[in-house]
């Protein structure tokens, strides 16, 4: 199936490889339908693509490469929906977000994604020790493809 984006251009991905968000993402609930690319050029960086609105994609990180004692405190109802009964099925990114100056990352609303079934939820931790904007020297510019 063919994915159409305004950063990546139009991408081929199979549909067994699209993500399924049953509550949408925080801000965006409309959007439930993703596809995960890793970047060529940036080791760690993947973007959640919107399968459906090319104008969405998000660049993600795992969590720990940013604070490496990172850890998600989620009850089993935030997980029920992705059906996570394996922690090791389960990948978590935070978003990144940038001004002029600076790199963010979202640390209190990580993703998770159950790749085995390709299921996605955004969890909205209640940890204080993790911020919405965490100050992220991520040490290259993010480029605009994949």
């Amino acid at each position: 199936m063919d994915v159409f984006t305004t950063r990546f251009g139009p991408i081929s991905v199979r549909p067994e490889d699209v993500i399924e968000f049953p509550k949408g993402l925080v801000g965006i609930p409309q959007l439930r339908r993703f596809v995960l690319l890793r970047d060529a050029e940036t080791t760690g960086l993947h973007w959640l693509q919107s399968a459906r609105d090319p104008a969405w994609a998000l660049a993600l990180v795992p969590p720990r490469t940013i604070e490496p004692t990172y850890q998600i405190r989620a009850s089993i109802d935030q997980l029920t929906c992705i059906q996570a009964t394996d922690a090791r099925d389960v990948d978590v990114f935070v978003a990144l977000n940038r001004t002029v100056q600076n790199y963010f990352a979202n640390m209190q609303a990580p993703i998770a994604i159950n790749r085995r079934l390709k299921l996605g939820v955004q969890l909205v931790l209640s940890d204080a020790r993790y911020a919405v904007r965490h100050v992220v020297n991520f040490g290259v510019a993010l480029r605009k493809s994949a």
